[in-house]
């Protein structure tokens, strides 16, 4: 599709794709060199124009160039291309792709020409190689809340049930510097059992429960050291932009600077590797050499040569 046609859309709302993980509908933001940023219900999200099928019109929607009708316009950044834009997002949260198998979410450790590092919860740093990177967002705090509302609502009533008689008795002292600017977010029965107490008995098992729910990075304990400054030493990544401590501890976590995509290959050799994050061209074991456009891996008595082309992602195991 020419840039013609794309810039006499912008302001008006399209469709993404007809269907599949990437397709979204939103407002036309900006066309940039070889992407294109939509303004979806996720907040701004940038597309790799090489990866659009198709582009549809909304002729029915009242294209007022506001967000959801409530008149809040859109943040959003016009880099000079794809791979500039996530220059600009290193730091924070990002999700890449919206969803199959390739999608995942994390903090952005860095962005080079040829391939981006994220560190993500569970697969510790993943690098995708920007060829096959289809979109990218800046992920809302909102989101994150809602996903974790359930769950901190649970914790804040473990916590009345179970630390404010604990807290009170053994240690007011060290109570208010340890945890509790938490105990107000979990409710207050949390606060006096965790953070003026010590932590332990049975302050300490509530505390675990209530601190995942809070969201706010207080880590495995808030009636721990770590409880009254959020998080930032704790080390746990929860991939988080609340307050300092996740992308801090993201940020720390050690990752490959090299040159291109396939450097890394070198740098992973003879380590278990995962290649590819999912579906039928994921695959696991031991990266042997990297020679003549092939990685070699592996794999349950089974040596596999993939082309470097098709690999999208890499990451140690």
């Amino acid at each position: 599709m020419s840039d013609f046609h794309i810039n006499s859309m912008i302001g008006r709302r399209i469709n993404v794709n007809k269907g599949g993980p990437e397709a979204k509908a939103g407002q036309l933001l900006h066309s940039g060199h070889n992407y294109i940023v939509v303004g979806t219900d996720e907040g701004a999200v940038y597309y790799a124009a090489r990866h659009l099928k198709s582009v549809g019109e909304d002729l029915q929607s009242d294209n007022n160039g506001e967000k959801n009708g409530t008149g809040e316009f859109y943040d959003y950044l016009t880099p000079s291309c794809f791979s500039a834009i996530m220059d600009n997002m290193i730091g924070q949260n990002v999700k890449i792709n919206r969803g199959g198998p390739e999608s995942r979410q994390g903090v952005l450790l860095l962005s080079t020409y040829d391939y981006i590092a994220l560190a993500t919860e569970k697969e510790g740093v993943v690098y995708y190689k920007t060829d096959h990177v289809k979109s990218v967002s800046v992920v809302q705090e909102q989101e994150e809340n809602d996903a974790n509302a359930d769950e901190s609502e649970s914790g804040s009533r473990t916590g009345r049930g179970s630390g404010r008689g604990t807290g009170r008795g053994t240690g007011r002292g060290t109570g208010k510097g340890t945890g509790r600017g938490t105990g107000k977010g979990t409710g207050r029965g949390t606060g006096k059992g965790t953070g003026r107490g010590t932590g332990k008995g049975t302050g300490r098992g509530t505390c675990e429960d209530t601190g995942r729910g809070t969201g706010k990075g207080t880590g495995r304990g808030t009636g721990r050291a770590t409880g009254g400054t959020g998080g930032c030493t704790t080390g746990r990544m929860t991939g988080k932009t609340t307050g300092h401590g996740p992308t801090a501890a993201a940020m720390d976590v050690p990752y490959y600077r090299e040159y291109g995509f396939n450097n890394l290959f070198d740098r992973l050799a003879l380590k278990k590797v995962k290649i590819n994050r999912g579906g039928p061209d994921a695959i696991e074991g031991v990266l042997t050499e990297c020679a003549n456009g092939y990685v070699v891996v592996l794999a349950d008595n089974v040596i596999h040569r993939i082309l470097t082309k098709h690999v999208k992602s890499i990451s140690a195991l």
